[in-house]
């Protein structure tokens, strides 16, 4: 097996013996621990930190090394090392550009009733270019999603207008959020925007332009993997310019996309539907660690230049007065939310959830005082009648594995 972008296999390693499980092998065997640190973190599914992939959500077992492979040799298992940089940046990037327009035409084949979720950062641009370039913007429907209660989109669409290109804005409201939190999926939760997207356009491809900056090379993280900074001032990444570089980077597993295992990739209808992504690739992902970077301009990625050549292919210079700083996401300011308590199930806050659940099952938990801990920040935002998004995505994660 190699690791790659394959995050459903998990080791332990413990003196000179291997064991491996499927995640999902894992969240049903009630013999393996769960980290009480997961009490105290709305973290990425399974990881405790999102930013290293290594330790997860259970106790001693961890995700190999992108570099790590195992091969079964006279019963025992073999670790070998594959070579780092293997993969020239000039090759990939030729890959990518072809493959990224390769899945788009294969989704503008397939496809008559397209939506496209638009929000003008690079990847959204980039889509946008695609639809110009083969003549289906007349018949795509350009949504940008806003959050309720203000009912004002992010941004000013005067510019698309000058240009011919209609956005419509749509809003996800603090009901709409209620609804999510009251039923029990972590991972429904947690991607609640996608998630009501998809429902708005039930009979319609939903087209996002997920993990670009990953596969396009314009998040902060591939400059911190290099280890260079940037020099240019006021680039399209802005988190470019604050690096702490004082944290150490671990090559082995620091991510570069955070793809949780449930919805992996964007093209996955079990999770999200009709919502497609031609950018998230998963063939493409799994390259990545593999890529030679180490002749890389710092600067490709603060500015975003591989979108932006994509971008300058397909329609000129037609869109590029709109491109400005990287946009914030979509869940950005609903992860900072705080919902009304007093309109949540009870299960929804889950202290007689903890209670009744509890039993054989809460032995699971490493350590007891992690739970003991939540149950006092849900005791807390009772108190308060308020409890945060964070918050209430940690107890569907510690219901969901109990």
């Amino acid at each position: 097996m190699t690791n790659g972008r394959n995050y459903d296999v998990l080791i332990k390693i413990k003196n000179d013996s291997i064991t491996a499980k499927t995640l999902e092998q894992a969240m049903a065997d009630t013999d393996v621990k769960i980290d009480e640190r997961m009490c105290y973190s709305s973290v990425v599914f399974p990881w405790l930190d999102h930013m290293n992939p290594k330790e997860t959500f259970f106790v001693n077992w961890c995700a190999p090394s992108f570099y790590d492979r195992f091969r079964a040799k006279n019963d025992k298992i073999i670790v070998e090392q594959l070579e780092q940089h293997t993969i020239p940046l000039k090759d990939y990037i030729e890959l990518a550009k072809r493959t990224v327009e390769q899945n788009m035409k294969n989704i503008l084949d397939s496809s008559n009733e397209l939506v496209m979720l638009y929000s003008r950062g690079i990847d959204s641009l980039l889509l946008l270019s695609y639809l110009i370039k083969y003549d289906r913007l007349k018949n795509t429907k350009l949504i940008h999603l806003g959050y309720a209660p203000t009912q004002t989109p992010f941004i000013d669409f005067t510019l698309e207008n000058t240009l011919g290109i209609d956005v419509e804005p749509i809003f996800f409201n603090n009901n709409d959020l209620i609804d999510y939190a009251n039923q029990p999926n972590p991972f429904k939760f947690r991607e609640c925007l996608s998630q009501w997207s998809v429902e708005q356009f039930k009979n319609n491809t939903v087209l996002t332009g997920h993990e670009g900056n990953s596969v396009l090379m314009h998040k902060w993280e591939w400059v911190k993997r290099l280890g260079l900074p940037v020099t240019k001032k006021n680039m399209y990444v802005k988190e470019c310019e604050d690096i702490n570089w004082q944290i150490p980077t671990d090559l082995n597993h620091h991510t570069i996309s955070t793809i949780e295992p449930y919805s992996r990739s964007w093209n996955n209808p079990n999770e999200f539907g009709r919502m497609v992504s031609p950018i998230s690739d998963l063939e493409l992902m799994k390259l990545l660690p593999f890529v030679d970077i180490r002749g890389m301009d710092p600067n490709f990625v603060g500015d975003a230049v591989m979108a932006r050549d994509m971008i300058h292919s397909n329609v000129g210079d037609k869109l590029t007065g709109l491109i400005n700083k990287e946009t914030k996401t979509w869940n950005a300011q609903v992860f900072e939310q705080y919902l009304d308590i007093t309109k949540l199930n009870d299960d929804a806050i889950t202290v007689n959830t903890l209670k009744k659940i509890g039993g054989g099952n809460l032995k699971r938990i490493a350590n007891i005082c992690g739970v003991a801990h939540l149950i006092r920040e849900i005791d807390k935002a009772k108190k308060s009648k308020k409890i945060s998004f964070r918050l209430l995505m940690i107890i569907k994660y510690v219901n969901y594995l109990l």
